[in-house]
């Protein structure tokens, strides 16, 4: 009933909306530095705009707050972001570029690390082959999904190799084409195998523990997932980016709820490709198709549609026509998305969240004794 109501919302408020966008104008060298340390070079191009705000969609929590792109370096298809919990810097997987970059919270470069090739050898420099996916735990270690290498590198803080998991097949263990990854209460690794539409749940160590996913159209299955993100009781929110949906798994692999198809209003999508859980708790969920993000709350476990943000909202630049990928939040609660078709990031503040951000968080359960792969750990909600 909630999305037939979406959808007639839709339906008749388009013409409004399209007369107001129409009034409103329509118009790699390896530095072996700690991520943590200064820059002496400054982005070509940094910029921060006072947007004009036209009309969402349900409510509005975000607006635009800076844009960074470095015209001297630039990046090549940033695939995915991640936000230091230590330093708050960037980490970006530069995908065209075969590189893992650091940039710290002003949009200032800090680090290159990696090269194109197949090489992970212990204690030197990695060689990447379109690196899409990027994590960093507490202790600075980089774990980065090497996505033609068909593997999970490990790096120290300095950008150095520890250790790699992984080979290119279908076998447990396996990958074809990782692309996501995220760490649960237990401290175990789920890397999303896009190209044989699966998750793999690995330990700390990268011993295997289990997969469930496989290839459709229908309930549960997935096709294409492009992200992965595990809100606070371990349920993993897959973007099911060929299926035109989000689906939402228990820690024992089993299927919670699943929402979309194709469009561009509430509970639809033309391209989910990337999702995050905020730290109010609602997960958002990048559409490079429709430019923006639809957001939901999952603390009740319903995941309702409660708002959402487009690029034409904000007047961000002049004929600014993006085609945004991954997303990742800080501390502060400010949304990052790497843009694939003009190679930037971009910042988001949060606004105006009024009594949705006073709704009491689901709280974070004590991992029990029960193993976390039958099914009998956290609840299905």
């Amino acid at each position: 009933m909630k999305k037939r109501f979406y959808l007639l919302l839709v339906v008749f408020t388009f013409p409004l909306l399209f007369s107001l966008s129409l009034w409103a104008g329509k118009s790699h060298a390896t530095d072996n530095s700690s991520a943590d340390d200064i820059a002496t070079d400054t982005p070509a191009y940094t910029a921060t705009y006072t947007p004009t705000v036209n009309v969402a969609l349900g409510h509005k929590f975000y607006t635009f707050d800076a844009m960074w792109t470095n015209s001297s370096d630039p990046l090549n298809d940033p695939e995915d972001i991640a936000i230091s919990p230590n330093s708050g810097h960037m980490v970006i997987a530069d995908s065209g570029n075969n590189r893992v970059v650091v940039w710290d919270t002003d949009g200032k470069p800090l680090k290159s690390i990696g090269s194109f090739g197949p090489r992970a050898d212990w204690r030197n420099p990695p060689q990447f082959n379109d690196p899409c996916g990027v994590y960093v735990d507490p202790s600075k270690k980089l774990y980065i999904a090497d996505t033609q290498n068909n593997r999970i590198v490990i790096l120290d803080e300095t950008g150095m190799v520890l250790s790699t998991w992984g080979t290119q097949g279908t076998e447990p263990g396996q990958f074809n084409q990782p692309r996501s990854i995220a760490v649960d209460h237990f401290g175990n690794f789920w890397v999303l195998d896009s190209g044989n539409s699966r998750v793999e749940i690995f330990s700390a160590g990268g011993q295997y523990n289990a997969t469930f996913g496989s290839f459709g159209t229908g309930d549960y299955s997935l096709n294409n997932p492009l992200s992965l993100a595990l809100n606070n009781i371990d349920q993993g929110i897959i973007a099911d980016t060929g299926n035109f949906r989000f689906e939402v798994f228990n820690n024992g692999g089993a299927g919670v709820t699943q929402e979309g198809w194709f469009g561009d209003g509430p509970y639809q999508f033309k391209e989910p490709a990337g999702v995050v859980v905020t730290k109010e708790g609602w997960v958002a969920i990048v559409d490079g198709q429709n430019d923006g993000i639809n957001f939901y709350n999952s603390r009740n476990g319903e995941y309702e549609f409660i708002g959402m943000w487009r690029a034409k909202d904000n007047i961000i630049s002049p004929n600014y026509d993006p085609h945004y990928r991954s997303i990742a939040c800080d501390a502060q609660d400010r949304l990052y998305l790497t843009d694939v078709k003009n190679n930037l990031i971009i910042r988001l503040k949060p606004i105006n969240k009024g009594e949705l951000s006073q709704l009491p968080p689901t709280p974070t359960p004590t991992p029990s004794a029960a193993s976390p792969y039958g099914g009998n750990g956290y609840p299905i909600r």
